[in-house]
């Protein structure tokens, strides 16, 4: 089989002129250059590094934006936190009550491995420099047994849509319970699973585990009147670094869809 010189087209071996184009074949023979055509191979090759260059704008468009937003929605200990609140209230304690963990185990070896356990922060500072504050977190049924009988106010509901612009508390509606005087400190009793009293601004961190709990803030002396201004914080694993995996991700990606898409478009 020769081809044409001028055209390529296919002409018989003993063919003296083109019979598409007329172009004399006489003591020419052309070889049709291979690797030209785009086969099937050619074209999914084609559309897999096409996918990775679109792919790896998005992580990077979303690690960029999530590493700048990192510095807006977390503190320099990594938590991502709420603004401070003053939460007043006449009575001897407030209160959130049926704090229900569920800790599954492969999760929690997973997020260990990954850089730790979810973090709870509660940080608060007493507006009255002469009563110190008190934090405390303890399971259902110890918490209920101290307050069972005292007058406290307790969160039956809340709401956060945060906004790191604006850094809004949640909104939320108190429910007093009945009740007299604490029938003493809350730091007498060694119930608690976390807990953290005093002067000036108070910060108490919790690694939850399985069960039901109340988280308490009261006076450290169990007096009445609790006024304090309180921040609420959470620190997930990962969440930190997340955006410069996603970085990362995206360029390497990216790097890898652009040179098999040189190999299959550009140099062909």
């Amino acid at each position: 089989m020769r081809y044409c010189p001028k055209c390529g087209k296919e002409n018989s071996d003993t063919a003296e002129f083109c019979r598409h184009c007329g172009e004399r074949m006489a003591g020419v023979t052309y070889v049709k250059p291979r690797g030209s055509e785009w086969n099937a191979g050619r074209v999914i090759v084609t559309i897999i590094g096409a996918l990775m260059v679109f792919t790896a704008f998005g992580l990077i468009m979303g690690g960029g934006s999530l590493r700048a937003l990192s510095g807006t929605i977390m503190d320099e200990d990594g938590y991502i936190v709420s603004g401070l609140e003053r939460l007043s209230t006449d009575s001897y304690a407030m209160v959130v009550q049926d704090l229900d963990v569920h800790i599954d185990y492969e999760a929690s070896r997973v997020l260990r491995a990954m850089g730790g356990d979810i973090v709870f922060k509660l940080e608060a500072r007493s507006r009255d420099p002469s009563k110190p504050v008190f934090l405390g977190v303890a399971q259902d049924q110890y918490a209920s047994t101290y307050l069972g009988q005292v007058e406290y106010d307790r969160l039956v509901s809340g709401r956060w849509e945060y906004d790191p612009f604006v850094n809004d508390f949640p909104d939320y509606t108190l429910s007093r319970h009945p009740g007299q005087a604490p029938s003493g400190p809350p730091t007498m009793h060694s119930f608690w699973a976390a807990h953290q009293a005093g002067t000036g601004n108070q910060v108490l961190t919790w690694s939850p585990t399985t069960g039901s709990y109340w988280v308490v803030v009261m006076n450290e002396d169990a007096s009445a009147v609790v006024d304090a201004d309180v921040r609420l914080g959470v620190r997930v694993p990962l969440i930190g670094s997340l955006g410069s995996i996603l970085l990362a991700s995206g360029i390497v990606m990216g790097l890898i869809g652009a040179v098999i898409l040189y190999f299959t478009v550009v140099r062909r």
